[in-house]
């Protein structure tokens, strides 16, 4: 990591607004921070935004539409909806083998194109997840999107089966207050093959398994029709009636693993398809989930960098060294779990453990523009017992369970998506002790903090039994498709590393590697306008980087701006801005 440390030495300016009352920097870095620590709590979430993770609150516009009173059909009408938008809600077969059965009801929601002149038809997208709400990804940023891609676009996110607002929903629980109480029973302590919370886990994924086989398994239960490839064929589907023949897509983590499976089994049909933050689809079809924290040490480690870089003006941190500011970071991990802090006056009491501070630099390190400051000011006010802070932030960050007498926005409702999409596509892969040993040991060697926090995914798979009926079993890969793939990648991504995009770019003939020298999921997760500009001309034109490209960045966690923005032009200056807008919405594959 030192080449990205050393070159950037332009002057640095402020990323971080006035402090609060609190010390933290401002109200979407105290939300950031509580919905960090609160996802400890959650089993496998692949959502998108993490800002949006445990949040049910519907946005104002969702007040004003009404999805289920939207009557599904067989072919795309739309209609109006959320002021500016397009809205329709498509009726597709369950099962492709059996179209005169049961359907589905995909909703779809389009920001129109607005250059009409050079119109270029529907560029799909997905959030990730799996399980992401695409629908949901419009209503916060498809003009950002259209912005980068250009407005000759319609931007059209779907809900894929099972999902959001899509029906029926891959629910295991009859209310959301039913999952929340079973939520609370998750263990306190990390995962640890050495003791007895890996049997704990295990039944907790054995109930779940169970639970959802009730729920949405059998003959006809959805659990069974939401494999990656059902969601390809249904991509197809959305983009051939509304006139295009070929697929324009951009997907993102997960989303990469919908983009491959796409371009294999439909090579001839690949218009302009971006996967981005790469997760190897051969590693996922396996089960396997054991490369993915290969670059995870790295990232956490720039936030000791990135704060000394920054100074003490910049990083509530700042040591005279990195190694000084990572040994505060693990002093305090140690003393946490040999003494949690208590907050007694807090409404409801809580206890900060060892686990819920080496969740949230794992949690930030997919995003480190937005949450490494959050890392640092926790840290502060551990470190000086700032009681009245933390009684303060406690009740945001126990997200107390609560009755809601008002059922929440659709595509924010959560549900049981994940287990059915991604461990319905994986090979079986029993539980089995010495196995699992293995496994948790081999991430452990890539990485100490996170191999706790991912380790679970095993465990979920293991225990999920509803097999899905179109599971994909030929060649993850093409020669040659009719154009061919972009794909994108940080330098260093936490659970996406860049070996992954590189064997992955290696399968598909002709497709061109966009590296982006930045630490974080996905591209989104830093702004570059030579990243951005590179995506336009490949959807526009369909020109490629030249191999061998890499895109610097243009601002870096704690360190703020690394160049001169009144220098740019004013059309740069607005796509910047775009951009800095975007890194709200990282995904966050795996994360728990």
């Amino acid at each position: 990591m030192s080449d990205i440390k050393t070159s950037l030495t332009q002057p640095l300016a402020s990323t971080y607004a006035r402090r609060g009352p609190l010390g933290l920097r401002s109200r979407t870095a105290r939300v950031f921070l509580v919905l960090l620590i609160a996802a400890t709590t959650v089993t496998l979430q692949l959502c998108w935004p993490i800002a949006s993770q445990n949040s049910t609150k519907p946005s104002s516009d969702a007040l004003k539409f009404d999805w289920f009173a939207l009557e599904p059909s067989k072919s795309i009408i739309w209609t109006d909806c959320y002021d500016r938008d397009k809205c329709a809600r498509l009726l597709l077969p369950l099962d492709y083998a059996a179209p005169d059965g049961p359907t589905t009801a995909i909703a779809l929601r389009m920001v129109p194109a607005t250059d009409k002149e050079n119109h270029r038809g529907p560029l799909l997208i997905n959030p990730g997840g799996p399980g992401g709400s695409g629908t949901n990804l419009v209503a916060r940023s498809g003009r950002k999107i259209s912005r980068i891609v250009g407005g000759s676009f319609d931007v059209l996110g779907f809900d894929p089966r099972g999902t959001g607002a899509s029906t029926p929903s891959a629910s295991c629980f009859d209310t959301a207050s039913q999952r929340a109480l079973w939520r609370l029973q998750d263990d306190a302590r990390l995962l640890n093959v050495s003791d007895d919370t890996v049997r704990l886990e295990l039944a907790r994924q054995t109930t779940t398994g169970k639970r959802c086989e009730q729920k949405i398994g059998g003959d006809w239960g959805i659990g069974r029709f939401m494999s990656t490839p059902d969601v390809a064929r249904d991509m197809l589907e959305i983009s051939q009636m509304l006139g295009q023949e070929k697929l324009q897509y951009w997907g993102f983590s997960y989303g990469s693993v919908l983009g491959q499976y796409f371009s294999a089994i439909y090579p001839d049909k690949v218009g302009r398809v971006i996967i981005d933050g790469v997760y190897d689809a051969h590693n996922y079809r396996a089960a396997l989930w054991n490369t993915n924290l290969l670059d995870m040490e790295a990232v956490i480690d720039s936030f000791f960098h990135f704060c000394h870089q920054a100074g003490r003006e910049k990083c509530s941190v700042y040591g005279s060294s990195p190694d000084k500011i990572r040994a505060r970071f693990f002093t305090l991990l140690e003393s946490l779990e040999v003494a949690p802090v208590p907050i007694a006056r807090a409404s409801p009491p809580l206890i900060i453990t060892r686990k819920v501070l080496q969740a949230l630099i794992f949690h930030a390190a997919y995003n480190p523009l937005q949450a490494f400051g959050l890392v640092a000011d926790t840290m502060l006010a551990l470190e000086r017992g700032n009681a009245t802070a933390l009684v303060e932030l406690a009740p945001k960050i126990v997200d107390p369970t609560e009755c809601k007498c008002k059922l929440p926005e659709p595509t924010l409702t959560e549900n049981e998506a994940v287990f059915a999409i991604a461990c319905g596509d994986g090979d079986s892969n029993p539980y089995d002790p010495a196995d699992y040993e293995a496994f948790y040991k081999s991430l452990a060697e890539d990485s100490s903090l996170g191999a706790p926090l991912w380790a679970h995914i095993h465990l979920e798979c293991s225990q999920w039994k509803i097999r899905a009926k179109a599971r994909y079993t030929g060649p993850i890969e093409a020669a040659n498709t009719s154009h061919p793939l972009l794909v994108v990648s940080p330098r260093w991504d936490p659970v996406c590393p860049l070996s992954d995009a590189k064997r992955v770019q290696a399968r598909y003939g002709g497709s061109a590697l966009l590296v982006q020298n930045s630490y974080g999921h996905c591209s989104l997760s830093a702004p570059s306008l030579c990243t951005a500009k590179h995506i336009q001309a490949y959807m526009v034109n369909g020109t490629l980087p030249s191999p061998g490209t890499v895109c610097e960045v243009d601002e870096l966690p704690f360190v703020g701006s690394v160049q001169d923005v009144r220098a740019l032009s004013a059309e740069d200056s607005e796509l910047l801005e775009t951009l800095k807008g975007l890194t709200a919405e990282v995904p966050m594959l795996g994360a728990r």
